[in-house]
This record gives structure tokens, sequence and C-alpha cells, in this order.
């Protein structure tokens, strides 16, 4: 049984937000899944929290009288360049049935507006936070048709009197990768922030492009790929619950800051051990790998459980392929494009430096032509080998700059905090560019039984003391 919630939300209101004005006659209205869509099917959808404080914010019809009409109307607006979001993705993967997403005429996304009494402060803090305190604050996919097709997209506004708000989206990973995600963003954000002024603005910007032809697959990956998940199926696979944490209790979700300085001060020590020298994006994911073995009794041989350990410790990374595919995909297709990277260390006693090193070599060997797409055959089961060898994984990246592209302006500005929430259900690590101000640095989110992440609190803590 899942555990509750600690602070249940009170619904004010459900509604449904379609693309305004309706997509252009010539779009297309049916996207088929492409093989780097495939990857992700099955995989639990990407849940972010963007949290907003504005301590003006009295009460909530001070919201809903002069925020929540503007911000249906800059949604609807970005749904008009980004309407596959507001479309129904197929779910069934029998022969004969097409994996795609199909846009009708009258879809929506639907958009739950919620208030709080739960403590924002505490909410949108560093520390570790019972993740059931937030599931709240998520809005679900819909299925539709028997659970034939479902939602892409949904959205939930709450509110926290004299506090501020939170926005919480949920997204079907087998539709859009972080980059896709980011775009629409960023121009919600820009059209909510400049008003009848954002057309500007949105001329300037390149619009998604949503051609399944950019995409070749001389490979017949996508064949494959549906064989693979129609066997899967069959055969009743559930290792990518493997890394599921949400039916256990006393699973916490906390950030850790890697500021400029203190990758910089790990990175010698990584060159000097190992001869490595790393970048801040391999260094902050070495530092948080081992860290979570260590948290696992990695560094005893020992689970925290008492259960014997794995010999080997596996970490699993995405690297973008629109400019390493042939011919190139352009930068603005809407989708996902990301390939696979495995990277494997021995488990006993691995330190930040080893972990570091290791998958900066493998970020190493990307340069080499065709490197990223060369093992792609067998993407979909090694996932879930993976999975149920509970491989940590990445989730986002600082290239997003999402605190950049959530900047709403007016009241609400940059987001305090940034969450990728459903780290709790994928076994990943959230990484993020630094702060609203963006003084540099990663920030690195976890999930993690209690007892785990304060043993990887130390190891973090341990790590930087003795770098100083």
């Amino acid at each position: 049984m899942a555990p509750q919630p600690l602070h249940p939300v009170t619904v004010l209101e459900q509604c449904h937000v379609s693309p305004s004005p309706a997509p252009a006659a010539g779009q297309p209205r049916v996207l088929p899944l492409t093989f780097f869509d495939l990857v992700f099917w099955g995989f639990p959808p990407v849940q972010r929290l963007l949290f907003y404080d504005n301590a003006d914010l009295l009460g909530v019809s001070d919201f809903t009288l002069g925020e929540l009409p503007r911000i249906k109307k800059s949604l609807a607006a970005a749904l008009h360049h980004f309407y596959p979001l507001a479309g129904k993705l197929t779910c069934e993967m029998a022969e004969g049935v097409v994996p795609e997403v199909v846009f009708s005429q009258g879809d929506s996304v639907p958009l739950t507006v919620a208030v709080s009494g739960d403590d924002f402060e505490d909410l949108a803090g560093d520390h570790a936070r019972d993740t059931t305190r937030l599931h709240p604050l998520l809005p679900a996919l819909r299925k539709h048709g028997g659970s034939r097709s479902q939602d892409v997209l949904a959205v939930q506004v709450t509110v926290f009197p004299r506090a501020g708000i939170c926005i919480g989206t949920t997204l079907h990973h087998a539709v859009a990768d972080g980059s896709s995600y980011a775009h629409f963003l960023r121009t919600w954000a820009a059209i909510h922030r400049l008003g009848p002024e954002c057309r500007k603005v949105l001329e300037m910007d390149v619009p998604p492009l949503f051609d399944r032809g950019v995409v070749r697959d001389d490979a017949g990956l996508r064949e494959a790929f549906l064989r693979d998940h129609r066997g899967l199926a069959a055969a009743g696979d559930r290792r990518l619950d493997g890394w599921d944490l949400s039916l256990r209790p006393g699973v916490v979700l906390a950030t850790f800051r890697f500021t400029d300085k203190q990758l910089r001060a790990l990175g010698g020590h990584v060159e000097s051990a190992t001869s490595a020298r790393c970048s801040p994006y391999a260094l902050a994911c070495g530092a948080a790998w081992a860290g979570i073995v260590h948290a696992r009794g990695g560094g005893s041989g020992r689970n925290v459980d008492g259960a014997a350990a794995a010999p080997r410790a596996h970490f699993g990374f995405v690297t973008g392929c629109k400019p390493r595919a042939s011919p190139p995909i352009p930068a603005n297709y809407f989708g996902n494009c990301l390939g696979l990277c495995r990277v494997e260390a021995g488990e006993r006693g691995l330190t930040a430096a080893a972990a570091s090193a290791a998958i900066w070599r493998v970020i190493e060997g990307l340069a080499e032509e065709g490197r990223a797409l060369r093992d792609a055959r067998g993407w979909v089961r090694s996932v879930r080998e993976y999975a149920s060898a509970r491989a940590v994984t990445v989730a986002g990246s600082p290239k997003l700059r999402l605190y950049a592209a959530a900047d709403f302006g007016g009241a609400w500005g940059r987001p305090r905090k940034v969450e990728i929430a459903s780290v709790e259900r994928t076994g990943a690590v959230a990484l993020a560019e630094s702060g609203r101000d963006g003084d540099g640095g990663i920030e690195v989110g976890l999930a993690l039984p209690r007892a785990e992440m304060e043993a990887f609190r130390a190891f973090y803590q341990d790590l930087f003391a003795s770098l100083c």
C-alpha cells in the first residue's frame, strides 16, 4: 500500500486548456513514435515541480481572480505552438497497432488548481523532505477509451497563501525529452512574462519541428524496439519496478549543491588521482554515484538491509543525439533524441574520483563518429537490466537551464526551486543548473530511504571537507 499524503490539497478547479488559436491546418495531426521515443515506452512519466515564492500573495482569491486567467491564457497560447502536448498517446503495443500521438480538434491539457496548507518554505528547501508531501502537488495523466489512450501532459497549479505557488507538470517520457520540455516551458513563460509583446520574441525564436522524417532509421530500430516491447509485455516483464521507491515508507527527497569552487577542487583531486580531466557534469555525477553506492553499503560489501552487495556498480546517463545523427537532426526537433550510455565500476569502496573518471572516459568516447548509436539495438532490454541491478541514472541536465526557461516575470520571476519529483520512481539523480540567480555550479537532487540519505549526506560532507 502506498504511503498516504501528509498534507492533502484542496482542489479548487479542474478545467481543460486547448491550444489557442488552433494549430494551422497544414500541421501534422499524427506523430508516430520514433525509435528514440520507444526507448522510454513504459517509463514512469517525468514529473517536475516549480516553486515560485511571493509573500504578497495574500489569499486564494487574489490568485484566482488576478493571476490564474493569465496563466490559462498563456498556456493556451503556448499550446498553439506545442499542440501535440494536448493530444492523446496510444497505450497499446499489440501487433498492427502503431504507437503514436494523435491531436484532434478540441483536445486539451487538463489543468488542476488547488490550495495547500503545507509549509511552502519547507517544501521548497534543499533538506530531506518526505516525498509523500510532494505527491499532492503532482497531476496525473488520465487514460481514455478503456485505457487505449492517455493524456500526454497534465498541469497543476497549487496556491500557498501568503507564500507562493507551485506549478507541477507531468509529461509522458515517450513523447518528449528534456530539451523539448524546456523549449515548451520557455515559450509558455515568455508568453506569460511579455504579454502582448511576446509575439515579437516568438517570431525570433525557432518554432518546434514535428517532422518525423528527420529521424533516419536505416537499421530498422523502430521495428526492433516494437518487437522487444511486445516480447517483454508477453513475458510480464516488470523489471523497471526495480527503481520504484514510491511504495516504500520513509523515502525522502533532498538537493545537494555542487558549487563552482567545490567542482574545481574535486576536479583537481580527480586529475591527481586518475589523470582524468573531467567536466563539471562528470564530477557531479561521479560524486553522486559514489555517494549512493556508499549509502547502500557498497563500501562495506553489504547493503543497509544486510543483504550481500553486487560486485559491480552500474551508472547510466543519456547523451543528446541531434548533432550526432547522420544527417544531424535540427535542434528544434520536438520529441526524444537521446542515446543511452552505460558505465560500470567495482562497487566495493567506489570513490568519487574513480566514479568520475569512469564516467568521463565514456563521455570522451562519444567523440568517435557513430559511437552514440553503436549499441542502440539493445537499448530497450538493457534499460531493464539496469533497473533490475538498481543502477544509478541521470534525469535532467544543467544545459537545459530550466531556471531561466521558467521565468514567468512579474510577481513570480524565476522559480525559487525546480525539482524532478519523479526520480523517486526512476532511480535517477536530478541535475540542474544551480539556483535561480545563475550563480554557477550544479544542483543534484535525489530520492532515497531516509537512512541512505543520511549516509549520502555524510559522504558528501566528508568528501568536500577533505578537499579544503
